[in-house]
């Protein structure tokens, strides 16, 4: 019995709607189409505006990003050499110190002499990438603090005769001033974004 109710209500409405329709004007049909029209229109260009909106979101998002995980990275590079650095300058004033370094501890130097010369690849890879996020003053301090570190490869080592333990400690003092104002200069990029 319900569902011939429900059949009966349905069918009542549907001759009803027929009705209205046939009583409509043309006038009222154009205006019902143009509202309908207009309520396309109006969600599409929506749609649209939304999905620009978004997809300029997520490229400032992705570019925020990358901008982050670029000053991780240099400052890691800069770490390493760093690292690196702090090992050549310990063992020539080991030298300088004790006016000989033990066997194992020349191979040490040997090795860390080849891989401070390979530091500076890193360190020319974070300079290209500072330039290119548009930090040239960060690059500058980052250039600078490379050439110190080629200066005291090439003028702080064992065989150098007149080398005093004051100027190593003078030269190390150097490195690290040079590294902390860098570090600095990108950690205030790190807190702005820029």
């Amino acid at each position: 019995m319900k569902k011939l109710n429900i059949f009966n209500m349905i069918k009542c409405i549907i001759i009803d709607i027929k009705r209205e329709i046939k009583h409509m004007t043309a006038l009222e049909v154009i205006d019902t189409a143009i509202k309908i029209g207009l309520g396309g229109i109006i969600t599409i260009t929506g749609t649209i505006f939304m999905t620009r909106l978004n997809h300029k979101h997520e490229f400032k998002k992705e570019k925020t990003k990358r901008f982050f995980d670029s000053l991780e990275q240099i400052s890691s590079l800069i770490e390493e050499t760093t690292h690196v650095s702090l090992r050549y300058w310990a063992l020539v004033n080991e030298w300088v110190y004790n006016g000989k370094l033990e066997p194992q501890r020349e191979e040490e130097l040997k090795n860390t002499k080849i891989k401070l010369f390979n530091e500076f690849k890193s360190l020319t890879i974070a300079e290209s990438k500072l330039l290119l996020l548009g930090l040239k003053e960060e690059a500058s301090l980052l250039r600078d603090y490379g050439m110190h570190l080629g200066k005291m490869r090439s003028n702080y080592f064992i065989g150098k005769k007149d080398l005093t333990t004051i100027e190593m400690t003078n030269i190390r003092q150097t490195m690290l001033s040079k590294k902390e104002e860098l570090l600095k200069k990108l950690s205030y990029a790190y807190q702005n974004g820029s």
